[in-house]
Parts: structure tokens; C-alpha cells; sequence
């Protein structure tokens, strides 16, 4: 073979292989549980039947999902539609072939009238040591929150037992106006970052807080609105318009901070505004440093990139590649650690309003898929929806957690 024609082959060779890798197959993405209609387990037959006569479940969204290291999932279901919600946090068990959402850590603490219990859990996590860090909105029905409504707990899934509270003051969060959103979690450094969405006020009163384990003590960080807020961004779910215009007059949505991410080396902290594409970040070096001013958290902010979608749910491996949902794509986009390019790892017709993502054994990656514009809008058919409403994906992605040792 003359050198031209083995040139010329290996450069065809080359080709094939940067084309099979660029066109690799996106992973499988497999129905864990699924409901029309959320149902529950209360272990009171009585509560059961008039949480289904009252048709109860037309208030209930499940939004949030999270595995712990045995591989048991936990739920989110902020009480968005009242107090008659029976429980905002539980833990999915199976009767037969249906799952069912258990009020978890206990129905005392999800009940509305314990003055120490959960009022609406939108966010939270579990860490590498099995740490379940909830984050409660306080705000039911979207009602001003009470005194200690608003908080964060850490509860220890492996001793059964509460390990950490705090409750947010005033100058943590705004009463009426925040929308405590999501968590991320740094055992290294033993902080946990937050985001509010503070969606109940017009402007917006979004931030970025950071709760200190150990002196168990918290600051708002970053409430610039420039960083933090909507970006007058606008966007479809299979081509609808979300949130239908009231009085004749259009009702887009608007929310700021929301997904949040912390990157597997714990240098860099991500989030987006749901209503925007920009990626954002700060350095955690500032963040979690309670002596810098607003004004120096702020010019440390920047635009890391420009999506392709927004995103309401994101987390990061190991390795630094970052994982977002794409509201716009019905899917799941990546962002490569490397080279920063974002590619769209999974999109299927089947997804509407791809919510959280959560780590489960293995590097599996879970997302949930809620209908979300659907259910805010009132027109979610609890009966025989072409799709189930409330899903949970699994993908098997064989990576490390970004709070993975």
C-alpha cells in the first residue's frame, strides 16, 4: 500500500471512529414508577378513602426525587395545592404492583398543625454519608410562611434520627417572597448551598444561600438581581405556551435561581435561573466564606455558558460534567467537563417538564418527569393522560456522584 492510500485510510479510519463516538448512543432511559394520580399509603384505611373521595390527589405534584445508597427512592410533593395534602416528603413502597408515597420521616412531621414539622419540601438531597438535607419552602399554597416554617434539617437515614435544623431568619430569607428551591452538598467542607427563587414578590427575590454545618449557621450570599433572577426568557412545553394568560392578559412565568450544582472537585458552584439560559457560577471559596460582602460575591459571578434550553434540575459527577434538565428539549442535557460543550444526552416525546435529577447506586441517574405547566395550569387529566403524568426515569450512566469520596 503506497503511503498516500494508508494516509488516506487511516484518515477514514479516524473518521469513523470520532463519528461513532460523537454519535454514541444516548443511555436507555427506563420507567421506574409511574402514576395518573398520585396515590398514598397511610396506614389509616379511613384517611385513605377521603384522600380519594375528596379527589384529594388533584392538589398533589410530585417534584422532587432522591436515592439513597440502598436504593430506596424519596419524593417531594410541596403542598403548591393546599394543607389538605397528606404528607410533603415520603418514601416509595410498593403494594402489589402500584407504588405508593409513605410520609416520611413520620406523619407527625408532616403534619401541617406540628409546629416543628415539614410545611412544603420542594428540594432536598441525600450525601455520601446517607444525610438527608430537607429543605422546607414553609410557604403552603403559596401563604406567607410562619415563624420557623422556612428551615433546612438534616436527618440521619441510617440512625433514623434528626441530626441538624435550622431556621431561617429574616435577613436569610424574605417571608413572602422567597421560594427556597434546591440543595447541594459538600461534606468536604461541610456546607450545604442553596437557591430561592423568590418568585412570590414582582421583582423577583431570588438568592443564593450557605448553611454551615458545623456552627450551624447560614448567610445569604448573593441576592444581586442581575445573577438571580429572571432573564425575560420565554419558552414552550410541546410547543405550549407555558402558564395560559389570565384576564386577557399574558401569564409567563418568572423564576429566578433554581437548579443548583456543585462541581466534583467542590471549586465551583452552578446554578440557573429557571427562567433564563445562562449557566451561572461562583467560586466556593467565596461563597462559603462568611466575611465576603455582597459586592465582592457578586464580581466574582460569571456566565459560564449559554444553553440550549432552560432548566429547572441539575447536578454534576465526579468528574465535572454537569447534568441539566431541558425544559425546552423534553430531555436531559450534559455538559462535558473538558471541553465545556453541551450536548443533549437524552430527549424523549414521553418526557414533559424534566424536574430533578438525583444519584443512585451504581452511578445511576434518575429523573423526574411531572407535567408541571400541566398541573399550575389546572388542565392535567388525572384519568387517561396519553402519557402517565408523574414519572421517574432511570439511566445507567456508571458514573460518580459529584459527592462521591
Amino acid at each position: 500500500m503506497s503511503n498516500r492510500v494508508f494516509s488516506v485510510a487511516m484518515a477514514f479510519a479516524a473518521s469513523v471512529v470520532a463519528s461513532s463516538v460523537a454519535f454514541a448512543a444516548p443511555p436507555q432511559l427506563e420507567v421506574v414508577a409511574q402514576w395518573n394520580r398520585i396515590s398514598y399509603d397511610l396506614g389509616d384505611p379511613a384517611a385513605e378513602k377521603a384522600y380519594e373521595d375528596g379527589q384529594v390527589w388533584k392538589k398533589v405534584l410530585m417534584q422532587g426525587a432522591k436515592v439513597d445508597s440502598q436504593g430506596t427512592i424519596y419524593v417531594s410533593t410541596a403542598r403548591w395545592g393546599g394543607k389538605e395534602v397528606p404528607a410533603t416528603l415520603s418514601k416509595l413502597v410498593k403494594n402489589g404492583t402500584e407504588w405508593k408515597l409513605q410520609p416520611f420521616p413520620s406523619k407527625t412531621l408532616n403534619d401541617v398543625a406540628n409546629p416543628a414539622g415539614l410545611k412544603a419540601v420542594l428540594g432536598f438531597e441525600i450525601d455520601r454519608n446517607d444525610v438527608m438535607w430537607i429543605l422546607d419552602q414553609g410557604h403552603i399554597a403559596g401563604a406567607p410562611s410562619g415563624p420557623g416554617d422556612e428551615k433546612l434539617i438534616g436527618w440521619d437515614l441510617k440512625a433514623g434520627k434528626e441530626v441538624a435544623r435550622y431556621e431561617f431568619s429574616d435577613a436569610d430569607t424574605d417571608k413572602k417572597c422567597s421560594f427556597l428551591n434546591d440543595v447541594a452538598v459538600d461534606n468536604d467542607a461541610g456546607v450545604v448551598y442553596i437557591s430561592d427563587s423568590g418568585i412570590f414578590c414582582s421583582p423577583l427575590k431570588g438568592g443564593i444561600l450557605v448553611y454551615d454545618i458545623k456552627a450551624n449557621k447560614a448567610k445569604r450570599v448573593l441576592s444581586a438581581p442581575e445573577w438571580v433572577n429572571d432573564e425575560n426568557y420565554t419558552f414552550k412545553i410541546h410547543g405550549r405556551d407555558v402558564l395560559k394568560p389570565k384576564d386577557g392578559k399574558a401569564n409567563g412565568m418568572k423564576t429566578g435561581a433554581d437548579g443548583i450544582a456543585l462541581s466534583g472537585d467542590k471549586k465551583t458552584l452552578y446554578w440557573t435561573n429557571l427562567t433564563g439560559n445562562r449557566l451561572l457560577s461562583l467560586p466556593t471559596s467565596v461563597v462559603r466564606d462568611f466575611s465576603k460582602t455582597e459586592d465582592q460575591v457578586k464580581k466574582a459571578a460569571k456566565v459560564v455558558a449559554t444553553l440550549p434550553s432552560n432548566t429547572d434540575g441539575m447536578t454534576a459527577d465526579r468528574n465535572g460534567n454537569l447534568y441539566m434538565t431541558a425544559l425546552g428539549l423534553n430531555g436531559v442535557m450534559k455538559r462535558d467537563a473538558k471541553s465545556g460543550k453541551v450536548t443533549t444526552l437524552v430527549s424523549s416525546d414521553e418526557i414533559s417538564w424534566p424536574d430533578t435529577l438525583a444519584w443512585g447506586p451504581g452511578g445511576d441517574l434518575y429523573l423526574v418527569s411531572n407535567h408541571l405547566h400541566l398541573w399550575v395550569d389546572e388542565d392535567m387529566d388525572f384519568n387517561t393522560p396519553k402519557v402517565p403524568n408523574f414519572r421517574i426515569y432511570r439511566m445507567k450512566l456508571g458514573a460518580r456522584p459529584y459527592h462521591a469520596k
